[in-house]
C-alpha cells in the first residue's frame, strides 16, 4: 500500500493542517494525540504528497473515520480499506460518492452557534450512572457485551486524563438526570456525544442546560462544537438550543 502509511509523531503538523476544525478531522486528531499508534485497537494512517497531507484515516477496532481532499486517490483508498480490516467507515458526502461501498446510514450533523455562556452543570459524576443513563436513553449506544461498561470507562477515563474528553452532568436528588460528553476533542474543535436525559426529567430544561453548558465551555475556548443528531426529535432539539445544520454524515460498509 504505497499510499496510506501509519502516522508518526513527526506527522502532527501536516495531519493538523488537513484535519483541524472539521468534524471528521476532530475524531482523527483526538485519537492521534490520545493514542498515537501505541495500541493495536487504534491506528491512524496518513497519505502525504510532497509534504502535504491529502488523506487521513483513523481506525478504532474495525470502524474508521476518513478525511479526504481534492488530491485523494480514491481507487487506491478503496483497495487499502479492506486490507486494514475496516468494516465500516464514517465520512462526508464527497467521499461517499467516490468510494465504491454502499451507504448503510446517514445522519445530520449540527454546529453550535449559540452563546458561550456556561449554565451551571457538574464537571464530574459517577461513570456507572452516566453509562446506565446513556444506555437507557439511546438504544444500541453500547455493544451488548459483558465488559461493555468497563471498556467505556477505560476509554473515557484514558482520553479525559489526556485532555481529549470531558463531560457535564445535571444531578437531581443526588442522581444523574442529564449528561453530555465529548466523543472527540482537539485544539480547534469538539464533537459532543452521549447526550441523554432521564425519561421522568424531560421537558424540564435539564437537557438544554447540560448541552449548552458543555458547548458554551468549549466555545469559550474558541473551539468549533459539533454534534450528530440521531433522529428527527434530536434535530429539532439542537435547533432550539442554538445549533445550526452542518454537513451530512455517511456510514459506508466495506465489502
Amino acid at each position: 500500500m504505497p499510499m496510506m502509511r501509519l502516522t508518526e509523531p513527526c506527522d502532527a503538523e501536516t495531519l493538523t493542517s488537513l484535519c483541524s476544525g472539521s468534524l471528521f478531522g476532530t475524531y482523527i486528531l483526538s485519537r492521534f494525540f490520545a493514542y498515537a499508534n501505541d495500541y493495536s485497537f487504534a491506528e491512524c494512517y496518513i497519505d502525504c504528497r510532497h509534504g502535504e497531507a491529502v488523506t487521513a484515516l483513523s481506525v478504532l477496532e474495525h470502524s474508521a473515520v476518513l478525511v479526504t481532499s481534492d488530491k485523494t486517490d480514491y481507487e487506491e483508498l478503496a483497495l487499502a480499506l479492506p486490507v486494514l480490516s475496516v468494516q465500516t467507515i464514517m465520512t462526508d458526502s464527497a467521499a461517499a460518492k467516490r468510494l465504491p461501498f454502499p451507504v448503510v446510514q446517514t445522519k445530520q450533523a449540527f454546529r453550535f452557534s449559540g452563546s458561550d455562556e456556561v449554565p451551571d452543570a457538574e464537571n464530574d459524576a459517577p461513570m456507572r450512572e452516566i453509562y446506565d443513563l446513556i444506555s437507557r436513553s439511546i438504544p444500541d449506544s453500547f455493544p451488548d457485551e459483558e465488559d461493555a461498561y468497563l471498556r467505556f470507562l477505560s476509554d473515557f477515563t484514558f482520553r479525559r486524563s489526556r485532555g481529549f474528553a470531558r463531560l457535564k452532568a445535571v444531578l437531581q436528588n443526588g442522581s444523574v438526570c442529564a449528561c453530555a460528553l465529548t466523543a472527540a476533542q482537539s485544539c480547534a474543535a469538539a464533537v459532543l456525544s452521549g447526550v441523554a436525559c432521564a425519561e421522568d426529567c424531560r421537558k424540564k430544561g435539564f437537557g438544554r442546560r447540560v448541552v449548552t453548558s458543555l458547548a458554551g465551555e468549549l466555545k469559550k475556548e474558541n473551539k468549533e462544537v459539533y454534534v450528530i443528531a440521531l433522529n428527527d426529535s434530536a434535530c429539532a432539539f439542537y435547533r432550539r438550543i442554538g445549533f445550526c445544520p452542518a454537513e451530512k454524515i455517511y456510514w459506508l460498509k466495506i465489502q
